[in-house]
């Protein structure tokens, strides 16, 4: 989460620079450069010149030695500033030569969720070891207990509330005593006396309220919260859906624990989608520049089984050799039925994992979803016959060959069609991500089932294609 900064933070004068994806290059080369001459300061002041966005970068851009020679000049509020930032594993990467007592300082500067974002990924008595020694730790101990993927692991424990007994002048001289915490508030969570959230309130209402009125009595009732356990993507999906600017989260007894901010769910969007991207091409888990051992593991899995499916509508191909043998222009052809085939279900598929993704297909809606898919492979699968006939008849002269081509690529859209709207639906209904590798079983289909078709059409033809 990127805190509220003051362009001034560092220096007291200068607003930091924005830097271009050249400059950012450029500033590494130089950094690293300063620092192998021993011009410490050099480097630190050019470093400081930028926004704690591109200081990330730069960081993440040099090697272990030069990223520690920087973060022990930079104060634990700079370096903060760096980690609220960067990914959780990226800041934990860069810290992991720090002592403790250094890493306690700068954790203490950060936000609580995401000092324990870090701590969770640190070995178990270096992060004992600093959680001892920080300040912060009372309000960052709770938050390691949930799953940071849920919306107790990315919550902001300390968001302004009132008691439903207190009145609206009372109620403003707490916020008032809360300072600059409240420049950007728009309104205060209301809760009993056992911390049940039983409304909200907006800040303009309360001021403008008599100095009497008892909070309870103006609050609105109505409010959409989250359980600690709920996932971070139905967080985002309940802010997206009823234009939140915050989500309170409660516990299993309805206390607030915490709220969620609409900034806070910027990188969670964008870390789901990601997700779902790379599952759907079998690369869940990587970074561009992360391990190459975790992505030869990753990867490598699903190779084989790609291999292995390749090999299944090559064994198809295979029963119809003689086929072949006595029409070799049907070797032509086969690439055309598989390639529309598999960009048929790839389209479908992409649609339907998105959508689940966003909450747009319950559960009750798969068939008509399955229906609507059918139904446009068909049509699909009707136009392109057809061209793909005429071209086939003009090509070899063989008006047989259309058709057999044509009827193929017909049947193929239409198994592209069901295979992806269909394959998603079944692993969801099995409880599995549909954002696994979907994209794999889909082509699979289209080839066997597309190779099928159309070598099998031409087999029982035969006499017709010589």
């Amino acid at each position: 989460m990127d805190k509220d900064r003051d362009p001034s933070a560092q220096d007291g004068t200068r607003i930091p620079e924005s830097a271009s994806e050249g400059q950012v290059v450029e500033t590494i080369r130089e950094v690293r450069r300063l620092l192998e001459d021993g011009d410490h300061q050099a480097a630190l002041a050019l470093f400081g010149r930028f926004h704690p966005v591109d200081q990330g970068t730069v960081l993440m851009g040099l090697a272990h030695d030069p990223q520690l020679k920087i973060l022990t000049e930079l104060t634990p509020g700079a370096t903060a500033e760096i980690l609220e930032i960067i990914e959780p594993e990226e800041a934990a990467e860069v810290t992991q030569r720090l002592g403790v007592t250094a890493l306690s300082q700068i954790l203490d500067e950060a936000s609580p969720d995401v000092a324990a974002d870090i701590l969770r990924l640190l070995p178990r008595e270096r992060s004992q070891a600093t959680l001892a020694a920080m300040q912060a730790a009372p309000e960052v101990v709770p938050l390691m207990g949930y799953p940071d993927d849920t919306a107790g692991g990315i919550m902001t424990p300390g968001y302004p509330v009132v008691r439903d007994g207190t009145t609206t002048g009372n109620a403003l001289d707490q916020l008032r005593l809360l300072g600059a915490a409240t420049d950007n508030l728009s309104s205060v969570l209301v809760v009993d006396q056992n911390s049940t959230l039983v409304g909200s309130l907006s800040v303009t209402r309360l001021a403008l309220a008599r100095p009497n009125t008892v909070v309870g009595e103006i609050a609105n009732p109505d409010f959409i919260s989250a359980h600690v356990d709920t996932d971070q993507e139905e967080c985002a999906r309940l802010m997206e859906r009823y234009d939140l600017s915050h989500l309170p989260v409660v516990d299993g007894q309805s206390r607030l624990v915490g709220v969620i901010l609409s900034e806070d769910l910027v990188d969670v969007v964008e870390e789901e989608a990601t997700e779902d991207m790379y599952r759907m091409a079998s690369m869940a888990g990587e970074r561009v520049f992360g391990p190459l051992r975790n992505s030869f593991r990753r990867r490598l899995p699903w190779l084989y089984i790609n291999l292995a499916t390749a090999f299944l509508a090559a064994g198809v191909v295979s029963l119809f050799e003689e086929t072949i043998k006595q029409v070799v222009a049907l070797a032509v052809f086969l690439p055309v039925v598989a390639g529309q085939g598999g960009i048929g279900g790839t389209q479908t598929v992409t649609l339907v994992v998105r959508s689940m993704a966003l909450g747009e297909l319950p559960g009750g809606l798969g068939r008509r979803l399955l229906v609507r898919e059918v139904v446009l492979g068909v049509i699909h699968g009707a136009l392109l016959g057809i061209v793909v006939g005429f071209m086939a008849y003009a090509w070899k002269g063989n008006y047989m060959m259309g058709i057999v081509l044509g009827i193929a690529m017909l049947g193929n859209m239409v198994v592209a069609a069901i295979a992806g709207a269909g394959v998603p639906l079944l692993l969801r209904r099995l409880r599995m991500d549909p954002a696994v590798s979907s994209a794999v079983f889909v082509t699979t289909f289209t080839d066997v089932i597309g190779f099928l078709m159309f070598l099998g059409l031409a087999a029982s033809l035969i006499n017709f294609l010589v």
